[in-house]
């Protein structure tokens, strides 16, 4: 084995944080910090015989030893005389439509709401429709569902201002209507909070929609977002909201209105800069997190804020990780 050549498998990356790296493995939905010295190692002498490794290495053999184990234990290199058989996944992230997700205020006029949902949703390729229920208002929702059940969205979020009581209605709408994916309450009282299969948030609708992680359960695993956050946010990429008033935005508390859903054209709206751009501040460009291992993986929707530093952007709050003690708040 020690003259065949040695790389990552095809669906394994490697990420280096200011501290540590990660091998981030997108077909088991897995990761593995290790050092980064390591990764520079792989990087270096990926295609090459392992034998040159511990030529070059020869009073650390040891350690190589258990690093050559251990990847081969989690299969995470393929070993081969032959590596050219095995080619990189491209890292291209490429959608044949402008927009993938919109945040809707379903308090928006009935005749707005409809016409909407009815002739323009399908031309913007929207497959994700995350719905805002201030008002929890079960016939208007109901007749909503059921133009979305004629689109192509196949994914639709309820997020709810909670009330007791609530529960038995949308546990029949959810059977009624497949499409449904998720019912987050928010606003819930702490005496409130039970065990269901809906999310129970304490935080208003703002802090709800702009989740933060929590923890590594919160990250995304998967080959279509690690291509995604490598050029764009994972928060907010091709992703707009509609207010009560059918007013455009990039998300809800944003200062900036850029038309109306009643009498613009939502396929030209999204192509203003202001948003494009938006949609293009990944991780690389915002302080502490371009430091941080997981930022290919991690969908925070924190808001961020210009720096004086032109390029760069910051967050207003504090991660739950610190890249630079590699530990979770709490921990």
């Amino acid at each position: 084995m020690i003259n065949k050549k040695f790389k990552l498998f095809s669906n394994c990356f490697s990420v280096k944080g200011i501290n540590r790296g990660l091998i981030i493995d997108v077909q088991r939905k897995n990761y593995y910090p290790i050092p980064n010295q390591v990764i520079d190692l792989i990087n270096e002498y990926s295609g090459k015989e392992i034998y040159s490794l511990f030529k070059d290495f020869e009073n650390d053999k040891n350690v190589l030893k258990k690093y050559i184990r251990f990847f081969l234990s989690n299969e995470l290199v393929i070993v081969s005389n032959d590596i050219k058989r095995y080619p990189a996944i491209s890292s291209s992230f490429e959608r044949p439509y402008n927009l993938d997700t919109i945040t809707l205020d379903s308090s928006l006029s009935t005749t707005i709401l409809q016409d909407f949902l009815k002739n323009q949703i399908d031309n913007l390729g929207v497959s994700n429709l995350k719905l805002i229920c201030n008002d929890f208002d079960l016939p208007k929702l109901t007749e909503i569902l059921k133009y979305i059940n004629k689109s192509r969205i196949y994914s639709v979020v309820l997020y709810i201002k909670h009330d007791v009581g609530f529960e038995k209605e949308l546990i029949k709408l959810q059977k009624k209507f497949a499409r449904i994916a998720e019912v987050i309450f928010y606003e819930v009282k702490k005496n409130d909070v039970q065990k269901s299969k809906f999310i129970y948030e304490t935080k208003a609708l703002e802090e709800t929609l702009s989740m933060k992680i929590n923890n590594q359960d919160n990250f995304l695993l998967n080959l279509f977002n690690f291509n995604e956050a490598l050029k764009y946010s994972l928060a907010y990429n091709r992703t707009i909201y509609i207010d009560s008033l059918g007013n455009i935005k990039r998300y809800i508390s944003d200062e900036l209105i850029f038309g109306n859903v009643a009498i613009d054209d939502l396929n030209e709206i999204v192509l203003n800069p202001e948003i494009t751009d938006f949609w293009e501040i990944n991780k690389d460009k915002i302080k502490v997190c371009q430091d941080c291992e997981f930022r290919y993986i991690c969908p925070d929707g924190s808001i961020p804020v210009k720096t004086t530093e032109n390029k760069y952007y910051a967050y207003s709050q504090s991660c739950n990780y610190n890249p630079y003690t590699n530990k979770w708040l709490g921990s």
